[in-house]
């Protein structure tokens, strides 16, 4: 198991790579290592912040057959069997950044009801939450809204 010694401009560059097998190739063998290394140290404590067993699921872009992928993750979620479905921490990267998610997705079936309790207390994660952070419409996209910037509307 190697240390993580953090990303560099290589790393980003992988998602320059033409063609789906070139670029899966770089993926596994450039940046799986490191997000290996990162859930060495992340599992267990993120297990014990939240009281949960954790588990690994690094993105293998299996489905694809066509497009390379545009990012990739390490995603951390209290099943063994997925991290989708449920409420997740992600460590990733987009060509142009690197992001640390708390996630709520499409196929979480608590995703209205988290945002219904969101909305009630708005007052407080508006206040609570760093103006730094940023919140993302669409995972699959780089963009995101600064928490700063948002309104309480």
């Amino acid at each position: 198991m190697m240390t993580f010694s953090g990303f560099n401009d290589s790393d980003f560059n992988v998602f320059n790579i033409n063609g789906l097998e070139e670029r899966m190739e770089a993926l596994k063998s450039n940046i799986r290592p490191k997000f290996e290394a990162i859930a060495a140290e992340l599992e267990p404590t993120l297990a014990s912040l939240t009281g949960d067993e954790m588990f690994t699921h690094i993105a293998k872009h299996a489905r694809r057959t066509v497009n390379p992928p545009n990012d990739t993750w390490v995603a951390f979620a209290n099943s063994k069997r997925g991290y989708k479905m449920l409420p997740h921490f992600q460590v990733g990267l987009f060509e142009t950044h690197l992001f640390v998610w708390f996630a709520v997705i499409y196929e979480c079936p608590i995703k209205a009801p988290f945002a219904e309790k969101l909305l009630k207390n708005v007052n407080k994660w508006k206040k609570d939450i760093p103006n730094d952070f940023v919140w993302s419409i669409d995972h699959m996209k780089p963009e995101a809204k600064k928490h700063g910037d948002l309104s309480k509307k």
